[in-house]
C-alpha cells in the first residue's frame, strides 16, 4: 500500500510529461549564410526629399545586411521617378540592383530599361547612378531610343540623370529615320 502513492505519482508524470506535444525543430538554411540579413519580399520603399516624393521601388525581394543598414540588393528592380509636381516622369526596370548607404547611388543590372516622360528609351546591361552628380554612367553597351524612332548604341555612356544630354564612349552607331528630310528642314528637336 505504501507504493501506491508512489506508482499514482510516476503514472501522473509519465501522462503529463510524456504526452506533451513534440519540440519545434531549429529551422536550418539551405545555404551558408555568412553575415545575419533582413530579408523583405513583394515590398515597396518610398524616397522623400524635403516632404515631396521623390521615387518609389517595387521589388518582389529585397535584402539589407545587419552590418551595413544602409546597403540593398533588390531585385527585380521596379522604380517610378516622379517629377517635381509629383507626376510620374519615368520608369527604371532591371532583373537586379543595389544601392549604396545613403540611396546616392544605385547600380542596375540584367536586362536595364528606361523610359522617361519624353517616351526616350535606354536600354543597357548595367547603368550606375549618382544622386549628387545627377548623372548615369555604363561602362557595357548602350542603345538609346528615341521617340522619333531614332536608334544610337555605343559601349560606355555619360549622361544626365535626365537624359536630357548624353555620350558613348566608343563604338558609336545610329540609325535616323528620314534623316535627310529632318535636316533639310532644319529640325531643331532633331534628337527629340
Amino acid at each position: 500500500m505504501r507504493n501506491i502513492p508512489l506508482v499514482i505519482s510516476l503514472v501522473i508524470m509519465f501522462l503529463a510529461f510524456g504526452c506533451a506535444p513534440p519540440k519545434d525543430t531549429i529551422p536550418v538554411a539551405s545555404s551558408v549564410i555568412t553575415e545575419p540579413h533582413q530579408a523583405f519580399t513583394d515590398a515597396t520603399m518610398h524616397f522623400y526629399e524635403h516632404g515631396v516624393k521623390r521615387w518609389r521601388l517595387d521589388a518582389e525581394y529585397m535584402s539589407r545586411p545587419l552590418s551595413d543598414t544602409g546597403s540593398l540588393l533588390v531585385a527585380p528592380v521596379r522604380i517610378v521617378i516622379y517629377d517635381s509636381l509629383g507626376n510620374p516622369s519615368t520608369r527604371v526596370v532591371s532583373d537586379s540592383g543595389r544601392s549604396d548607404a545613403k540611396m546616392e547611388s544605385l547600380d542596375l543590372w540584367g536586362s536595364v530599361y528606361i523610359k522617361n516622360q519624353d517616351s526616350m528609351v535606354v536600354k543597357s546591361e548595367r547603368l550606375k547612378w549618382f544622386k549628387n552628380a545627377q548623372l548615369v554612367t555604363s561602362d557595357t553597351l548602350v542603345q538609346v531610343e528615341t521617340p522619333k524612332g531614332d536608334i544610337l548604341r555605343g559601349k560606355g555612356l555619360n549622361a544626365k540623370d535626365d537624359f536630357s544630354r548624353f555620350s558613348f564612349n566608343s563604338n558609336v552607331e545610329g540609325k535616323f529615320p528620314d534623316f535627310r528630310r529632318r535636316v533639310e528642314e532644319e529640325d531643331g528637336d532633331f534628337f527629340k
